[in-house]
């Protein structure tokens, strides 16, 4: 199933987004900006282990691929944030409270807040 992960594969799904394309070099880079090593050939190999289980596109360009998140892949991400959010918190406001008790800086509390500012015009 799809949704069988590695945490591995989670970070690196987590990296890839639909509208823009990686290579293998840009995601150990993205990797090692969040204080995660990992060999070239380690992020090839789950990069095309995500490609088999459709949760990535490759395309070539030139001598490598690049990568980008498939559309399903947002369903995926969704579906396994529900699980954890099921196995660690009692209710759908915990997970968010538990956010605030984190070392959030000023940008990353107005992006939060503009978050939840849309949702709440949405829900008129």
């Amino acid at each position: 199933m799809a949704t069988d992960l590695g945490p591995l594969e989670m970070r690196v799904l987590g990296l890839l987004e639909t509208s823009e394309d990686r290579g293998v070099g840009d995601v150990q880079q993205l990797l090692a900006a969040q204080g995660y090593e990992a060999a070239y050939t380690t992020i090839m190999t789950v990069l095309g282990r995500l490609h088999d289980k459709k949760l990535v596109q490759r395309v070539k360009d030139g001598r490598r691929y690049v990568y980008r998140a498939a559309s399903r892949a947002g369903r995926v991400k969704h579906t396994l944030l529900q699980r954890v959010q099921r196995s660690l918190f009692s209710d759908r406001v915990a997970p968010l409270a538990a956010l605030l008790d984190q070392d959030l800086d000023r940008a990353e509390l107005s992006e939060l807040k503009r978050m939840i500012d849309a949702k709440l015009k949405e829900s008129k």
